[in-house]
């Protein structure tokens, strides 16, 4: 309990940024949070810290659930791409955290692969601007 209290001060100043960035439940604020829980899970796999890949890797769903609902604003081909980048980063994640579970390295490592090479695709459809030009 002492932990999360010192925790939050460290947090807090972290969410405001991001709502001042974007309004919090807006389609930059998920992506923001996307790009900041995969970085998490990247140092999680770097450091050998397996049990540190079962937060972000829950936390992550929100976000990726909220820019689903988004992206059906979108043209349908941009819809299908974003959506088709989102599910397979979701998958991806799946299974890194299954991996993670079973305690084995060198499949989290490979695993992380797959998060990273989905995540890159995603992030080739430039969310950030396709979003934007939703206002």
């Amino acid at each position: 309990m002492i932990l999360a209290t010192v925790g939050l001060p460290i947090l807090v100043p972290s969410l405001w940024a991001q709502q001042d960035h974007a309004a919090a439940g807006s389609p930059e604020a998920a992506w923001s949070t996307i790009q900041q829980l995969v970085q998490n899970l990247e140092s999680a796999v770097e450091s050998k810290n397996l049990h540190g890949i079962h937060e972000p890797s829950m936390k992550i769903r929100a976000p990726i659930r909220a820019l689903k609902q988004h992206s059906s604003m979108l043209s349908a081909d941009t819809s299908q791409k974003i959506m088709a980048g989102l599910k397979q980063l979701d998958n991806s994640i799946t299974n890194l955290h299954s991996a993670a579970d079973e305690g084995n390295q060198q499949e989290v490592e490979s695993a992380l692969k797959e998060v990273q090479t989905a995540f890159d695709q995603l992030k080739s459809l430039d969310p950030d601007t396709v979003f934007k030009s939703m206002h």
